[in-house]
């Protein structure tokens, strides 16, 4: 398979840029074929203009979407445009590496997605979300630094929750243009552990790329469940869970899998929130925001449960805004 990896940090000796060689390194090793874009290495110039293209519909008014379109019937782009348009169209996997920075990418990593991702050659018409040029079998993923640990971003801390913060890529970058996202590989705070984690956090990621292909991708809803750029035709429910049987060591025992079949369906889609009260309060509570057909699916999902028989569920549907 052949792998594009734009990295996208200034320091050769940080933790960040040892995530990209790490990720370079574990895929060639499983026989892959590695391209890497270091954009500072590259000298990449991330601001667009109309240096971006050889030839202009319009020299009096850049619009850059009309000069995307015309650059891509004409054979237009600049040179370095050009080049990274043909990685990406090549690829069978993309992968971003960067710091977080100021909730989102490097200014040079988001001005490379404003330079290469064109109007015309990349999306545009047919060619978006599931239609787009990834055609929902090219997979894309995060490999990320962070300067503050897993709690800041949790949702309970300060700091937007990683999957707010990791919308505008997962969804808007990778997701948009057809690349099935997998769940972003984060070293939290590189800097403020020991030799031995960023080790471990090393070889976590070797064992990552060596089933790169094989890992369940998060399942992003498809193009065609909003006709016309409308509503979604699925719904949303919300269910309160509550006790009903008495814990015994048969309930302790299937912890392990309600937790797992419930992170399934986050990754599925089907999950879109969840909370819980104290479990040790006798009348403890959970809440699931549930994207379903209709509610006969709802029961359906919640009998799967492994612990169904001894919940209650309380289901209602939520009205679709006008």
């Amino acid at each position: 398979m052949n792998i594009l990896i734009v990295h996208a940090h200034h320091e050769p000796q940080s933790f960040s840029s040892a995530l990209a060689q790490q990720a370079e390194s574990s895929l060639k090793a499983a026989g892959h074929q590695v391209v890497v874009s270091d954009l500072h290495k590259m000298d990449f110039d991330p601001v667009s203009g109309r240096e971006n293209f050889t030839s202009l519909k319009d020299p009096q008014y850049l619009k850059q979407q009309i000069e995307e379109m015309h650059a891509s019937e004409v054979g237009g782009f600049s040179a370095d445009v050009e080049a990274e348009i043909v990685k990406l169209e090549q690829c069978d996997a993309l992968l971003f590496s960067f710091p977080l920075w100021w909730f989102g990418m490097p200014a040079i990593l988001k001005g490379w997605c404003d330079k290469v991702l064109a109007m015309g050659r990349i999306y545009g018409g047919p060619k978006l979300y599931e239609g787009g040029i990834g055609q929902a079998t090219k997979r894309g993923m995060v490999l990320m630094t962070t300067g503050g640990g897993p709690s800041a971003y949790d949702g309970w801390g300060l700091n937007p929750s990683l999957d707010v913060i990791m919308a505008p890529i997962q969804h808007g970058v990778l997701w948009f243009n057809g690349f099935l996202p997998l769940e972003p590989f984060v070293a939290w705070s590189p800097v403020r552990v020991s030799d031995e984690e960023r080790a471990a956090y090393l070889s976590s990621l070797a064992s990552r790329m060596e089933n790169l292909f094989e890992e369940p991708h998060v399942q992003m809803p498809p193009m065609a469940d909003f006709p016309n750029w409308g509503h979604d035709i699925r719904n949303r429910y919300i269910v309160v869970v509550s006790q009903k049987l008495e814990r015994d060591q048969r309930f302790h025992d299937l912890v392990a899998d309600e937790q797992a079949m419930l992170a399934d369906w986050k990754r599925q889609g089907k999950l879109l929130e969840f909370s819980i009260s104290d479990p040790n309060d006798s009348q403890w509570r959970a809440f699931l925001k549930l994207r379903a057909t209709n509610s006969k699916e709802v029961e359906s999902m919640l009998s799967e449960l492994p612990l169904a028989e001894y919940l209650s569920f309380q289901t209602t549907e939520l009205a679709k805004p006008a």
